[in-house]
């Protein structure tokens, strides 16, 4: 049993050594291409209908106070998923920036939790610079224990705010 874990941990090794060693921009590709293009169609299509109704009953009906009306309760149907749409690309592509461009570490997970009946895995890692930071992510695999080793990705300029952890990303590195 202790060869296996030995063999796993050398070959995570060697890949994280590669990863160190590649150039960048590294080759990365979403994890869940299915759930955003399905967040993306959604976003997209809900304000759509809306505004095609809105636009059909104008053209129906000449009432002006009734289609006032009907326009200022549905702004909030039609901002909000654009709105959110917008806060999501953000996040990805700071993801993909910090996972394709950004500095590498080997953190250690120090802790496990649950938050909202979601894990959260805490780790620390060591910048480029020797400081010690510590962080947070979800652990949306539900495979992460105490002691176990994690990529890190982070902004040399600000490794604090600016990071991520391959277990938190919304990207994976291609092999």
């Amino acid at each position: 049993m202790a060869t296996a874990s030995t063999h796993l941990q050398s070959n995570q090794l060697a890949q994280w050594n590669a990863w160190k060693s590649g150039p960048r921009p590294r080759t990365v590709h979403l994890k869940h291409r299915f759930w955003c293009a399905l967040l993306l169609l959604t976003c997209l299509t809900v304000p759509s209908l809306l505004l095609g109704f809105l636009i059909a009953e104008w053209r129906t009906s000449p009432a002006r106070q009734l289609m006032n009306s009907d326009l200022w309760s549905a702004i909030p149907f039609i901002l909000l998923p654009l709105i959110f749409l917008l806060l999501t690309l953000w996040i990805l592509i700071g993801d993909r920036r910090l996972v394709s461009d950004g500095e590498i570490s080997i953190g250690k997970i120090t802790g496990v939790r649950l938050r909202r009946r979601r894990p959260v895995v805490t780790y620390e890692f060591l910048d480029r610079s020797g400081r010690l930071i510590t962080a947070l992510c979800p652990d949306n695999t539900r495979s992460f224990s105490p002691g176990m080793f994690i990529p890190i990705f982070y902004n040399a300029e600000s490794p604090q705010k600016d990071q991520v952890a391959l277990c938190g990303s919304f990207y994976e590195v291609a092999n």
